[in-house]
């Protein structure tokens, strides 16, 4: 029977301190993965900030929504039914979200749980109160320097585009050959790919969204891929 695990706190955080913490990728399947914050392992967060920037690939599998509290930004991110969780938030709402901060690429970013839009009482001031009473002003990090483009960060005019470089060209290739051979007659199941790569869920994702993107393979139909 696996062990069961405690459900960890969400820490109420500035972004910036998100950003200039240690992240450190847990090797146990039941260690979950966390950031060093003032000598605090956080695991969960819990923020209240302005949406920026909203990013939904063509075909919904993809959401993101990039969040400003002052501090910084960071994105959130969700794939597939967990895209659910975000749905009906726009540009300008002020939400509050609950999730997992993860690193790809040298980017940080969250993992929604829960996403709300907060109400007409003055949240994110109290939220910023708290805050300074926790860590006091926060050291501002320059979102634009993380692992993030450009259009996807409203910056250009290029909205609709994304182009998050996946550095390691070898497990590109190898998710490319794995579509190719698997699925050279009527196409593979995403899962399928995910399950015989041997490599991270997350990663496999984010390299198969840039292989969509790039135009490299394409979706006969919903979660099956081929190669174009």
């Amino acid at each position: 029977m696996a062990p069961q695990i405690k459900r960890q706190t969400a820490v109420k955080i500035w972004i910036s301190n998100l950003l200039n913490g240690t992240y450190t990728k847990q090797e146990g399947e039941f260690e979950p993965n966390y950031i060093e914050v003032n000598e605090k392992q956080v695991g969960r967060v819990n923020l209240i900030a302005n949406v920026v920037f909203r990013f939904q690939s063509e075909d919904g599998s993809y959401l993101s929504l990039t969040l400003d509290d002052g501090s910084s930004q960071i994105r959130v991110k969700a794939w597939n039914e967990a895209t659910d969780i975000l749905k009906g938030i726009q540009v300008g709402d002020l939400i509050n979200i609950i999730g997992r901060p993860r690193k790809f690429n040298e980017e940080i970013y969250v993992v929604p749980e829960i996403a709300k839009k907060m109400g007409d009482f003055n949240w994110e001031t109290a939220r910023r109160l708290e805050l300074f009473k926790e860590y006091g002003k926060p050291v501002n990090i320059d979102f634009t320097k993380q692992a993030i483009t450009k259009e996807e960060n409203g910056f250009s005019n290029k909205s609709d585009v994304v182009e998050e470089k996946i550095e390691d060209s070898d497990d590109r290739q190898k998710i490319l050959d794995l579509i190719e051979k698997l699925g050279m007659e009527n196409g593979v199941e995403t899962e399928d790919i995910i399950n015989k790569s041997g490599m991270d869920n997350e990663v496999v994702e984010e390299i198969i969204l840039d292989l969509l993107k790039n135009g490299e393979i394409y979706e006969p139909k919903p979660n099956v891929l081929r190669i174009l």
